[in-house]
């Protein structure tokens, strides 16, 4: 599987970001390995959409191309402060890169003040 930060959501869900294209191409290439998000990612990723009222087709976007939403749970929380102090990233990042370590997986992501602490952390980073 692999992990989808909220830059590479929002770029697949707006044809007019800067990333859609290189989205496009990434989720065409790695589509057999299967993509996730936490439920955090994917709300902050459908902020956007809500606000123009299409919410619900952009989920069904995202569920259309096999997004799994993982939850946060309670047990989270310790996790979730650890990764964050550790590899000193905004706690959204930090929510994307506890996902990738505690599925194993890669992580797609364009923001490179996310990329190079997951490299850090033995993710491998998808682009």
């Amino acid at each position: 599987m692999i992990i989808l930060d909220a830059n590479v959501l929002i770029a697949f869900l707006d044809g007019s970001d800067a990333h859609h294209e290189a989205t496009l191409d990434l989720l065409e290439r790695r589509l057999v390995d299967g993509f996730g998000a936490s439920v955090l990612t994917v709300a902050e990723a459908l902020v956007h959409p809500t606000r123009a009222g299409r919410e619900a087709s952009a989920m069904e976007s995202l569920r259309a191309i096999g997004v799994d939403v993982l939850p946060i749970t309670a047990n989270s929380a310790e996790a979730l402060a650890r990764v964050r102090s550790e590899h000193r990233v905004r706690m959204p990042d930090a929510v994307a890169l506890h996902a990738a370590v505690t599925t194993k997986s890669a992580l797609a992501t364009f923001d490179d003040a996310l990329a190079a602490p997951a490299e850090r952390a033995g993710v491998v980073v998808a682009r």
